[in-house]
């Protein structure tokens, strides 16, 4: 998993870096994260993961939650190092491992979408399995009302779920370092686009003006394909 170094945010957008990214992502809503390994997908949930840890919860849609942080591990994937080292608070990061046991993993989701308190539920499936979309209808139902995130991280997006916020990441190529030959693998260059996105401008969890301007540019609104395309370097945490 890497740390963000640099960003090459879509035409319009004000913000640098990834603040405005990692910003879309709604409170009350189920969005997805999908792409295959070493594609950026688990480097862009740290990074969100130590935002809202770190930040408070007046900067995510006024939520009340305090910044905590339930993580669903479907492979035991997640490092500890590798995301205190991204900048998140493992005080506030309640990590759930299930051992590659698929039904485990949506029963726990299930039940922390449903308890209050958390500003962020992730369920980190990666390529465990094809999950039910009468599965992905609960999820967003638990969270209906609330002002939880709730993001589903897997390797392919499947047709039919009610996700509102669809990313998907790509990897573009490798960075090395070190004497030539370079032999040492350093970070990596990756593609975050919207696949998804059915927003409407009130729910954004950005300010007006920068709500507005995404407008013009086509990142909000029924039905969006692929219309914002962020270019990410993320370097390895050591």
């Amino acid at each position: 998993m890497g740390i963000p170094i640099e960003s090459s945010p879509p035409p319009g957008w004000e913000r640098e870096g990834i603040d405005g990214l990692l910003g879309l992502f709604p409170p009350g809503r189920l969005s997805e994260i999908v792409g295959p390994r070493s594609s950026g997908a688990s480097s862009l949930l740290l990074a969100l993961i130590a935002r809202i840890t770190t930040s408070g919860s007046s900067n995510w849609g006024g939520s009340s939650n305090g910044g905590q942080v339930a993580f669903v591990d479907g492979m035991d994937a997640l490092d500890p190092a590798s995301a205190a080292a991204a900048g998140a608070d493992l005080s506030a990061l309640l990590w759930v491992r299930c051992g590659g046991r698929l039904r485990v993993a949506l029963s726990a989701a299930d039940l922390l979408a449903r308890c209050p308190g958390f500003a962020l539920v992730v369920l980190d499936l990666d390529d465990l399995g094809p999950v039910p979309v009468s599965t992905c209808i609960r999820l967003q139902r638990a969270v209906e009302g609330t002002d939880t995130i709730l993001i589903v991280r897997r390797e392919r997006h499947r047709e039919g779920t009610p996700a509102s916020l669809v990313l998907a990441t790509r990897r573009l190529a490798p960075q090395w370092m070190g004497l030539r030959p370079l032999t040492r693998l350093a970070g990596l260059r990756s593609e975050i686009s919207i696949c998804r996105s059915r927003l409407h401008s009130s729910l954004s969890p950005l300010g007006r003006g920068q709500g507005e301007g995404l407008q013009g540019e086509g990142l909000q609104g029924e039905g969006l394909q692929g219309q914002g395309i962020w270019t990410l370097d993320w370097t390895l945490s050591q």
